[in-house]
């Protein structure tokens, strides 16, 4: 049986208000609302639609800060296994 992996990041909401930080005026990550990137978030449907053929299972892999757990339980949420 094959096992997709699929490479996930959490990343700021687009859409949220973001700030500066006050040291180095650069997006302040603790402040700004954070989702699963949409690229990814599609990747994780593509590979869920091949589960769904039978040909195997999706497992989601994620390397962040404790936060991206958020982005791994969406992924879950969506289907993954």
């Amino acid at each position: 049986m094959t096992n997709i992996v699929v490479l996930i990041k959490q990343v700021p909401d687009t859409w949220s208000e973001r700030k500066l930080a006050d040291g180095d005026f650069t997006l302040d990550r603790e402040a700004a609302d954070a989702v699963l990137d949409e690229i990814n978030e599609r990747a994780v449907e593509e590979a869920l639609q091949i589960k769904e053929r039978g040909e195997g299972e999706v497992t989601v892999l994620s390397v962040g800060p404790d936060r991206a757990t958020d982005a791994i339980r969406k992924a879950l949420s969506m289907g993954a296994d």
